[in-house]
């Protein structure tokens, strides 16, 4: 029979095909595809020569999706078997016939594949939706929501479906109808009329920054949306998580497969590997370079690179220069979860400016002169030679110019000059080193000096004549002559001598520890804080004896109660010498006791309490307070010579056997401050 097919509105073009059936399509076998909204005609009375619904599994007395009435009657021939190919994912929905319409049409569907007619027959393949069309109003399928004029006991719920999936339809013209049925598919998922062919295609996951490969299966031609490509494997790397739809064709029929390629937030732990490499360059040629990446915590780094380099570690450091250009190292980055990230960076080497300081020259000394160098931007020359400017030659010397390009590198040369027939001073002095005031007389031993003037560094003394010169110096330092000489020749030059001549002076100072001698304390050790000094001598003013050491030690006699007057002479390398003294003072040792108890029982023995003073102390400063155990004071002296009798109050009344606190204050010899001192003694009687 012959289908005509109209147009599918949500497809966007329009569809015609014709089925012209050469085939039995009353038998599983000679199954047809069909499509939307195909108008065709049913099987008619008695047609099918083999009856395939043998069994309650295929065809089930109790419906598989709602609670209507079983599948198909047992034995139900005038069978129309047709097989839906899904062309696109969504949800499947279909009807068969149309409202207020008469007959019986009753139908099941099942999954089909190669084996379904055999699973079928074998009553092994349970059927997903049917429907005994128990009403006969020739109106009837699968639909959610009812569609208009439908009644729920003959229309079973709508079906998720994925594309390239095929379903076998078995519909049973049981009232024996001539008629057509209308045949109409308007669920979200679309139906090819041709045979959809199963397309495999992987999905991922992948980090921001990431590609993934998406590999089609399946056919032999492929079309990818979006991005049109017609290969069989693509490369993406999307921003955001983006779906893949893929259509393939063969020469049986066409299919679509769909990946999903989802993109992890960068703070995801698969993605937790980011580097950034980056280097020191651009850098000269010659010079050397750095390299680094994104610090990790845990992380190991692998960097490659040009000439077969190698190295680990996120930061490398003084890397010797490559030849002149760029060059790419690639870093490797293994965090500590694993992930493994890379990165490269540029690496830029500058070539050197080929820099001409110009030709050698011969100039007369205090003639003008240019040097004027080329090849780089900017200059610099050696004396503070300005590039290009004219200055005053005074000597013959070896010139060497920086030449910088707009890279910041830099290329060297240099130029000679010399001094035509010009005299070059020489000079010696009497003595190098002497201390002031120190004269020194210079013998001039130019050769061909005509002209002379001298400037002897002292600000004193400027001399015009080409013999010997003296002059004296009268502080302290080095002193540079500059001695300028015209030859015969009318050239002239000036030589400075740095530093020809040096005085100098010997600084004596120092101080000793203590500085306070007594009975007891007779050791001191002196330190030396001399200046410009070598030698010493030690005078230690006892009498006794002298030393040379730096820094001495000496025990003085403290018998005669009086302090000394230590001498220090310091010796400088050129033989001055300076003085300096130094008093070590005599101090009486602080000697006192504290009884801890005493008896005022009127015996004769023990009846006072006061400290006992031997020496060191200012008796005038002398304080000394007694406290009962309350706090109060009981008794008070500023007299060291009075002890307290245990009494007190106007009356001296005797105070309780106990224990009471006393506190003394003085000065001891020498001092500015107080000293306090407490205790306790006890009363007993």
């Amino acid at each position: 029979m012959n289908l005509r097919l109209i147009s599918f509105s949500f497809l966007f073009f329009f569809l015609t095909f014709n089925f012209a059936y050469t085939q039995n399509t009353g038998d599983c076998s000679g199954a047809v595809n069909i499509c939307t909204n195909a108008s065709f005609q049913v099987t008619p009375n008695g047609f099918g020569a083999i009856d395939e619904l043998n069994g309650s599994v295929s065809n089930p007395s109790t419906n598989p999706a709602s609670g209507n009435s079983g599948c198909l009657l047992s034995g139900e021939l005038n069978s129309t078997w047709m097989v839906i190919n899904i062309a696109t994912s969504g949800t499947l929905e279909f009807s068969f016939g149309q409202d207020n319409s008469i007959g019986c049409l009753d139908w099941i569907m099942w999954p089909y594949n190669a084996t379904a007619c055999t699973d079928i027959f074998n009553n092994t393949l349970a059927p997903i939706r049917c429907n005994w069309n128990g009403m006969c109003e020739g109106y009837t399928g699968v639909a959610t929501p009812l569609p208009a004029g439908g009644e729920a006991s003959n229309f079973e719920p709508e079906l998720n479906v994925l594309a390239g999936e095929q379903y076998l339809v078995c519909l049973s013209n049981f009232s024996s109808q001539t008629t057509t049925v209308p045949l109409d598919f308007f669920g979200t998922a679309s139906v090819s009329c041709t045979t959809v062919i199963p397309i495999t295609v992987n999905s991922g996951t992948i980090c921001p920054g990431d590609s993934i490969t998406l590999t089609a299966s399946g056919a032999t031609t492929y079309v990818w949306s979006p991005g049109n490509q017609t290969t069989a494997s693509i490369t993406v790397s999307p921003s955001v998580t983006t779906n893949y739809t893929v259509t393939g064709t063969d020469s049986t029929g066409s299919g679509i497969g769909n990946s999903t390629v989802t993109v992890l937030s960068p703070n995801d732990p698969l993605c937790g590997c980011t580097v950034t490499a980056s280097n020191s360059s651009p850098i000269c040629s010659g010079g050397s370079f750095d390299l680094s990446a994104t610090i990790i915590a845990g992380a190991t780094y692998s960097w490659t690179g040009p000439n077969s380099f190698l190295a680990n570690g996120p930061s490398l450091n003084n890397i010797p220069s490559l030849s002149v250009g760029t060059h790419t190292f690639v870093v490797v980055v293994t965090d500590a979860n694993g992930n493994s990230c890379t990165d490269s960076t540029i690496v830029t080497i500058n070539p050197l400016p080929v820099v001409d300081a110009g030709l050698d020259v011969t100039v007369c000394f205090n003639q003008n002169h240019v040097l004027n160098a080329s090849g780089a931007n900017t200059y610099s020359w050696t004396g503070g030679i300005q590039n290009n400017q004219s200055f005053v030659v005074q000597n013959s010397a070896i010139y060497s110019v920086v030449g910088t390009d707009l890279n910041g590198c830099q290329g060297t040369d240099q130029m000679i000059l010399t001094m035509a027939s010009a005299s070059v001073p020489i000079i010696t002095p009497s003595a190098t080193l002497g201390c002031i005031p120190f004269q020194v007389t210079y013998t001039n031993q130019t050769i061909d000096a005509q002209n002379c003037q001298w400037s002897f560094g002292n600000s004193l003394t400027v001399a015009n004549s080409c013999g010997d010169q003296t002059t004296t110096y009268d502080t302290e330092g080095c002193f540079d002559v500059t001695l300028m000489v015209e030859n015969s020749f009318g050239c002239d030059t000036s030589v400075t001598f740095p530093s020809i001549v040096c005085t100098e002076t010997a600084t004596a100072s120092f101080y000793a520890t203590p500085s306070i001698i007594g009975s007891s304390n007779q050791t001191v050790t002196f330190y030396n804080l001399s200046e410009n000094t070598s030698t010493y001598l030690w005078d230690f003013g006892d009498g006794s004896s002298t030393s040379s050491e730096f820094e001495p030690t000496h025990d003085y006699p403290t018998g005669q109660g009086q302090g000394y007057l230590p001498t220090l002479v310091a010796y400088s390398s050129a033989g001055c010498s300076d003085t300096a003294t130094f008093v070590i003072n005599y101090e009486e040792q602080l000697i006192f006791y504290v009884p801890n108890t005493f008896t005022p029982d009127e015996d004769q023995f023990n009846q006072s309490f006061k400290p006992v003073f031997h020496s060191g102390f200012d008796k005038l400063s002398f304080h000394m307070q007694i406290f009962n155990r309350w706090g109060e004071l009981v008794w008070e002296s500023y007299d060291v010579d009075v002890g307290w009798d245990g009494s007190y109050g106007k009356n001296g009344r005797p105070s309780q056997q106990g224990i009471y606190t006393w506190m003394i204050s003085f000065r001891p010899k020498n001092t500015v401050d107080k000293t306090k001192v407490t205790g306790s003694i006890l009363l007993m009687r």
